[in-house]
């Protein structure tokens, strides 16, 4: 096909496109508004979801040959952007960046793909198989799920969820409402002050077959925080000032309390070892429960 062929299909695409070598570059942006919902589909390369101040949705692609094409449907309402290749059949990758209102809802899909967000205020859907995922910002909810890739979330959500096989998580900053769970990934909450006006984590469940559960932060008053391991180690670190209720259960491993001196490391009986106290009325619940992994409890 010689080059006039090539640039008169792509602009019957409506696209502004470039060849450069086997790699394809498109840039195409399309009327969204201000909170409508865009579907992002892409099995194999990157994706980068960025907020911006305009009512449009805009998208570069850099396609490696192989890759499929870009294609787009929808409205200004909901808009839907794939790369239109069979999984199976696809050979390269495809990049994308991929601007979008910041109240907009997000729905990502990819198979290795990459997924990275940020600046996005509105809802997020976000799921990979083996790509990891990192978010940005203060989104209204969250929910990531990916089977071997690692999941960050930095910043401060409404609520959040995530999910992992093996993939490790890392959530920093806090939440209102916050989630995870896997089967042998680490979990590392690092809980704090954060964009929204709130502190800590006001409400937290975390839960790991045979990973390592670490929370390290403020729990917001009268909050709750549950972390259940079946064999990985649980490490719990608040600050000396919480005033909260601790409920601590480990059936056949050991408890440590570095947090209250004045109570003893553990108790044994027939359900195993427990350690519970309290520093203060009205303040916050701490529940760890572990079968066989060992708990510890200390300040930061």
């Amino acid at each position: 096909m010689t080059n006039a062929r090539v640039w008169l299909a792509l602009l019957v695409l409506g696209a502004r496109a470039t060849l450069v070598g086997a790699q394809q570059r498109i840039d195409q942006r399309w009327p969204l508004d201000a909170r409508g919902s865009v579907r992002i589909v892409n099995p194999f390369g990157t994706i980068r979801v960025l907020g911006w101040d305009a009512d449009s949705l805009g998208v570069s692609a850099r396609l490696e040959s192989g890759a499929g094409k870009l294609s787009s449907a929808g409205d200004s309402a909901v808009r839907k952007v794939w790369i239109d290749a069979p999984f199976r059949a696809a050979t390269g990758r495809a990049d994308l960046t991929v601007h979008v209102p910041r109240g907009a809802t997000v729905w990502v899909k990819s198979l290795t793909a990459s997924i990275a967000v940020e600046g996005v205020d509105g809802a997020l859907d976000l799921n990979s198989v083996s790509g990891a995922i990192h978010v940005l910002g203060t989104p209204q909810d969250v929910s990531a799920e990916t089977m071997q890739g690692d999941v960050e979330i930095a910043g401060g959500t409404g609520r959040a969820r995530v999910k992992t096989v093996s993939g490790q998580v890392v959530l920093r900053g806090a939440s209102a409402d916050l989630g995870a769970s896997t089967l042998s990934g680490t979990i590392i909450v690092r809980a704090a002050g954060w964009q929204r006006g709130g502190t800590g984590v006001q409400r937290g469940k975390f839960e790991s077959v045979t990973g390592e559960i670490h929370f390290d932060g403020e729990v917001g008053r009268g909050g709750i925080i549950e972390v259940e391991s079946q064999s990985g180690t649980v490490e719990i670190r608040v600050p000396a000032t919480t005033v909260a209720d601790f409920d601590l259960l480990s059936i056949t491993g050991v408890i440590t309390n570095a947090f209250n001196h004045e109570q003893p490391q553990s108790r044994s009986g027939e359900t195993g070892r427990e350690l519970r106290f309290s520093t203060g009325v009205g303040g916050a619940q701490v529940t760890a429960r572990s079968f066989k992994g060992a708990i510890l409890l200390e300040p930061k």
